[in-house]
């Protein structure tokens, strides 16, 4: 209740985006415990995806969608591999690639669902830092087939309705 009365005050007095952005990143322990638990039990279930990153898998990706007030520093490094939820306005480590646009974008292309090379000669995605690693990430993602439901740790039981849900939410497919 406290957080609704709060957002509605911050609304009104125009600091709705940047209360909310506090509040999410004030609770970003849950997210990070969910999204790392995720990536590890990705690369236990599909070690090849990330043995093909060879040495990038020890450097940052940071996966800055622009219409949330978040963004994700992703250490694809196998199953000692880590997910952080970061200010999107952090500073970027040199060693560090930043991958930016819109969360619906950004989740079909690591979803394998999307065009990453036509998102970006679009303009629809930014890439910066380096970009060895964001296409090394995109080619090992897209070898291994990965989907929305391993991306965000959805249990076995419910993956095929979390899967059909992905797909209305990514691809606009009617149930």
């Amino acid at each position: 209740m406290r957080i609704r009365r709060g957002l509605a005050e911050a609304r009104r007095n125009g600091r709705a985006s940047s209360t909310l952005s506090e509040m999410l990143y004030q609770t970003r322990g849950p997210a990070e415990a969910v999204l790392t638990a995720s990536l590890r039990r990705l690369a236990r279930a599909k070690p090849d995806a990330f043995d093909r990153l060879g040495p990038v898998r020890k450097g940052a990706v940071r996966v800055a969608p622009t219409d949330l007030p978040i963004a994700f520093e992703i250490l694809p490094n196998g199953t000692a591999g880590s997910v952080r939820v970061v200010r999107p306005a952090a500073p970027v480590p040199a060693d560090t690639a930043r991958i930016s646009g819109p969360l619906k974008t950004l989740l079909a292309i690591f979803d394998g669902g999307g065009d990453a090379d036509s998102a970006f000669f679009q303009r629809q995605i930014q890439v910066e830092g380096d970009t060895a690693a964001v296409l090394a990430l995109h080619n090992a993602l897209e070898a291994c087939e990965v989907t929305l439901a391993d991306l965000i740790g959805v249990p076995t039981r419910l993956r095929p309705l979390a899967e059909r849900l992905g797909k209305i939410f990514l691809r606009g497919d009617r149930p």
